[in-house]
């Protein structure tokens, strides 16, 4: 069974596809992994779907994303006759609200990630599995992280001991999986806080550029001590887990803690830190339940930033060996659309894919639904 990834996240910047053939046996060999870059109008139209918007944008959004997916699909497969048996694919996030919210005396979660897969499955002349996160918030999770269920198989028996998943995208999540007699088995799994979203966002208001390339600007600069005092008071750090976030927390009103007298390099330097001390702050969260030091396997496009990889290193130079997922047979950049052809794989086999240790969730469940053509 072969099954395209697909996956478009809080950077949006493109989608990524990973190309998964899957055995009997459930063992796998990722075939290929490529990315759909957006242009400039695309990304902006992107980025202004994450933010309020109205019905009219969300209606026709939800056709858009689909539309946007089929051109990748399209730009994958041009190479290729064979197309895949299914498409498992996660869409936009424009909302994630796991924290209750009370309506009319009615408590209220939810999740919304815009793609219309019968529009996609129709485009390609492939069925679409989607929308992975709701199975798991009608059971009481908070519909993330989703991605540990696939970390247990893409990386749980690469190592006699306890390890830790690191993926740094817009947000940045871990994974901590322990080793017991040869059997792997997750310990917690949840989102730390801001991966590379602040970061984009303090480089796009101010008209510097889509993303630090290379954390270049950030290595140039020195971070503000008082200033990253004040981000790092965040509650959401402190917070116990399962719990996560995303652009409903960590957006460009935060970017407000700055006075306009800071050097853009500062700045960077300081948002850079924010990210590896967030995550730094985890690893102190969980020191007791995981052995230490264990090797941690950053994964995303944080991990092509090699500043970020530097400072990480020494932050946690008594708890991790820090090392990148390529090294072990998963690219950085398709980790994510590869673990959206696991959770595939595993509704197509009526297998649930959630963690209820990681999400909350009151029981295991099969998550996803089916577009046929």
């Amino acid at each position: 069974m072969k099954i395209l990834g697909m996956m478009s996240g809080t950077s949006g910047d493109g989608i990524d596809g990973a190309l998964t053939e899957f055995k009997e046996d459930g063992s796998y060999t990722l075939l290929w992994h490529k990315s759909f870059d957006y242009d400039s109008d695309t990304f902006s139209r992107i980025q202004q779907l994450m933010k309020p918007c109205s019905s009219i944008d969300v209606t026709l959004g939800n056709s858009y994303i689909a539309e946007l997916y089929a051109k990748a699909f399209d730009s994958f497969f041009k190479e290729f006759d064979e197309k895949p048996d299914y498409i498992a694919a996660h869409g936009q996030t424009i909302w994630h609200q796991p924290q209750p919210v009370i309506w009319d005396g009615i408590s209220l979660t939810g999740t919304l990630q815009l793609l219309d897969a019968p529009l996609l499955a129709q485009r390609t002349g492939v069925p679409v599995i989607n929308n992975f996160r709701a199975a798991d918030m009608a059971a009481g999770g908070q519909g993330a992280p989703l991605v540990p269920y696939a970390d247990l198989m893409l990386f749980g028996n690469l190592f006699p001991e306890d390890c830790i998943v690191l993926n740094v995208g817009g947000m940045a999540n871990i994974t901590a999986i322990h080793k017991v007699d040869h059997n792997a088995e997750i310990l917690c799994a949840f989102d730390t806080g801001p991966g590379n979203v602040l970061m984009d966002a303090y480089m796009q208001k101010n008209k510097i550029g889509n993303y630090d390339k290379d954390g270049l600007l950030a290595a140039t600069g020195t971070s503000d001590k008082s200033i990253l005092s004040v981000f790092m008071k965040d509650p959401y750090f402190k917070m116990p887990f399962p719990k996560s976030t995303g652009r409903e927390h960590f957006n460009v009103k935060l970017l407000e803690k700055f006075n306009d007298t800071i050097k853009p390099a500062d700045a960077m330097s300081t948002l850079l830190d924010v990210t590896v001390l967030s995550i730094a702050e985890a690893i102190d969260l969980i020191d007791n339940i995981i052995s230490s030091p264990c090797r941690m396997i950053v994964a995303g496009g944080g991990a092509k930033n090699p500043e970020l990889i530097k400072r990480l290193k020494n932050a946690l130079q008594k708890n991790c060996i820090v090392c990148i997922s390529d090294e072990y047979g998963v690219p950085v950049m398709a980790r994510e659309a590869m673990a959206f052809a696991v959770l595939g794989y595993a509704f197509v086999k009526r297998q649930p894919g959630n963690v209820p240790l990681a999400t909350g969730a009151a029981k295991k469940v099969v998550l996803g639904q089916l577009s046929p053509i």
